[in-house]
């Protein structure tokens, strides 16, 4: 019996999407990359990632002891540092279609957890707002959070609590920034 041996294209594999994306360097993180041959850019990146990591296997958990996914538990969070959205708001924040929403909202107030209220701002909207569950639950998982961040701090007390709140808010608003969408720009 004869077997054909498939063969295979070793050109690598570009997604078009990737393909539309510009490879420029900053000048200001190359010029670090150049200043620090350790690189302290790319250490901190690293320790971004694992941080990113270790927050979304947490959050996975913490969701799944909920009874519900971990898209459900960022909306969930996002309503309680509102204090109330609209369906469209926390659309645009999670990123997903108002339909989406709308399934979603069902499945949290099926849940206890939230409450669809009418809008007092604009009475063709609705304002999504967390039941005392969904308050109890957010407060549940922030505890969880603050208990890591305790077992850190207390093993070793050496850190400079205001420099690194500060390191990390400007982070979180260069990141957020970085994370909208580029708007047309101008052609030349």
């Amino acid at each position: 019996m004869n077997s054909v041996v498939p063969v295979f294209d070793s050109t690598p594999f570009t997604p078009p999407a990737l393909a539309a994306i510009p490879v420029t360097v900053n000048p200001a993180v190359e010029d670090l990359a150049v200043e620090d041959p350790g690189s302290q850019v790319r250490a901190i990146v690293r320790a971004m990632r694992r941080l990113s990591v270790g927050n979304g296997k947490l959050r996975s958990r913490l969701a799944n002891d909920l009874g519900i996914s971990v898209v459900e538990l960022n909306a969930l969070a996002h309503v309680s540092d509102a204090h109330g959205l609209t369906p469209k708001q926390l659309a645009h924040e999670l990123h997903l279609t108002t339909g989406s929403i709308t399934t979603l909202s069902d499945r949290l107030e099926s849940s206890g957890f939230l409450v669809r209220k009418p809008n007092p701002a604009d009475r063709r909207s609705l304002l999504l707002q967390l039941t005392p569950a969904g308050k109890h639950a957010i407060a549940w998982v922030y505890e969880q959070f603050a208990a890591a961040v305790i077992t850190t701090m207390t093993r070793d007390g050496n850190y400079a609590v205001p420099g690194i709140i500060e390191f990390m808010e400007t982070t979180a608003h260069a990141l957020n920034k970085a994370a909208e969408k580029p708007q047309d720009e101008p052609s030349s």
